[in-house]
């Protein structure tokens, strides 16, 4: 017997939960975020599952579970898939700290992603991995709180604003948001003056088909989509991402246009969707925008270092992640036999790490359902909270997508007051467990 096959005949001592448990799970967490949309939201099912599914019915699931068998790892089987449970937070730093080595994408992923970015980082292992996350940590400028392009970014955030600010509804909505984020997007990446987005609509229908992550063929989109990339990455404007693409190391094997892709939906579409719902947490409590207000009036919000010092701010950001993460799982797979918690797990294990249940466990947080932007004022990293993910495999952006959330909410705020219309939130009940951006709508007023 060779010492995988050891492993996977010793009896596990990590539980296993039965058919019936296994058909919860998966009714209340794989198939509403299966439905609602594995890389870019379906409004439909979203929707759906913004009504019908809003209360913590799935967290308490998985609590009930925890403590039935006194266990913070538990084994399932999802779709003929041996899986575990991962909710140790020592056993989550020890897989977001080996990833992508011994904890590495699963097939689903992979495939899904291939679709419309084929190469990419988040897809990719070993050397090719350690190359493309070099360029992208450059480019981004990974791990500095200002990117040396901030002040031209911020000009571009004041400009958009402005002219969003400018129209004469007073009523803002999602695709306000949409809109906003997708031209303040192909400006940052591509260079002031690209506004075109068919580029962005472009992704998100092959993101959408990308979706259902199997039986997947290549998009007759696909080939017209890296062309026009292609086009926009040659030009290489001033200050913009693609020229900095031009000014750091990369070589065949970089697959530059590859990279680009993850950097257009990230900020045109999630983080379209965190600014949008952090100010619907702002305007729905008081006590929090009077000190976010005191905190903007003692910085220069024209200048890239003022926007940086909006600590308060920022944990309104990362408060709306953490309350309604984007990615509600982060799924692995073993790529060898390797140990958690003190048990052997063979190869192939699909590794499962909760976001929707470990950013909202009443058992280990006092504010699990509470709109908290204090308790990221101390730390901007915590390894229970994943919507930016932890470890090697840290959203290479966050540093950068931090600072534009901040400046677009900033300059959204400097003058005037949003009153929340819907999805009504009070901050007097616990937080809902879903919360359904496609329906927002505030009531704009000078200050």
């Amino acid at each position: 017997m060779n010492r995988t096959e050891t492993i996977m005949a010793n009896p596990a001592r990590i539980p296993t939960l039965s058919t019936t448990e296994g058909l919860s799970y998966s009714l209340s967490q794989v198939l509403p975020n299966y439905t609602g949309g594995l890389f870019t939201p379906n409004p439909f099912w979203f929707g759906l599952w913004s009504r019908f599914h809003p209360d913590p019915a799935a967290v308490k699931l998985i609590g009930k579970l925890r403590k039935k068998y006194q266990s913070d790892y538990l084994y399932l089987k999802l779709m003929g898939k041996k899986s575990l449970l991962v909710l140790d937070l020592a056993g989550i730093r020890t897989v977001l700290d080996n990833s992508p080595e011994l904890f590495a994408e699963p097939k689903i992923k992979r495939q899904g992603m291939a679709y419309f970015q084929p190469n990419a980082l988040t897809i990719s292992r070993g050397a090719d991995w350690r190359e493309r996350r070099t360029f992208n940590e450059a480019v981004l400028a990974s791990g500095q709180s200002l990117h040396p392009n901030g002040e031209h970014f911020l000009d571009l955030i004041r400009q958009e604003v402005k002219r969003l600010q400018l129209q004469p509804a007073k009523a803002l909505v999602w695709d306000d948001f949409a809109l906003l984020f997708q031209r303040l997007t192909l400006q940052i990446i591509f260079g002031q003056g690209t506004t075109d987005t068919s580029l962005t609509d472009d992704l998100q229908d092959l993101m959408r088909t990308a979706n259902r992550g199997f039986l997947l063929k290549k998009s007759r989109k696909f080939d017209a989509f890296y062309r026009r990339l292609h086009d926009q990455l040659k030009q290489a404007r001033n200050g913009s991402l693609a020229e900095r693409c031009t000014q750091v190391p990369s070589t065949a094997n970089t697959e530059v246009e590859n990279q680009v892709p993850h950097w257009i939906f990230a900020m045109a579409d999630t983080l379209a969707i965190n600014c949008a719902r952090a100010l619907a947490l702002i305007a729905a409590h008081p006590d929090r925008e009077k000190q976010l207000r005191q905190e903007m009036q003692a910085v220069d919000l024209s200048s890239p270092t003022g926007i940086n010092q909006l600590n308060f701010l920022e944990g309104c950001v990362q408060e709306a992640m953490r309350l309604w993460p984007t990615t509600p799982m982060l799924v692995r797979e073993t790529v060898q036999a390797t140990e958690l918690g003190g048990e052997q797990i063979p190869a192939g294990t699909q590794i499962i790490i909760l976001n929707s249940f470990n950013h909202r466990d009443q058992d280990k947080l006092s504010v699990a359902d509470k709109f908290a932007p204090e308790i990221w004022q101390e730390q901007r990293a915590d390894y229970r909270f994943n919507h930016l993910s932890n470890g090697k495999q840290v959203c290479a952006g966050k540093d950068l997508a931090l600072f534009i959330a901040k400046g677009v909410l900033a300059n959204l705020l400097e003058n005037h007051r949003y009153k929340l219309v819907r999805p009504g939130l009070n901050r007097d009940e616990p937080l809902p467990y879903r919360y359904n951006h496609f329906h927002l709508e505030f009531m704009r007023q000078y200050l």
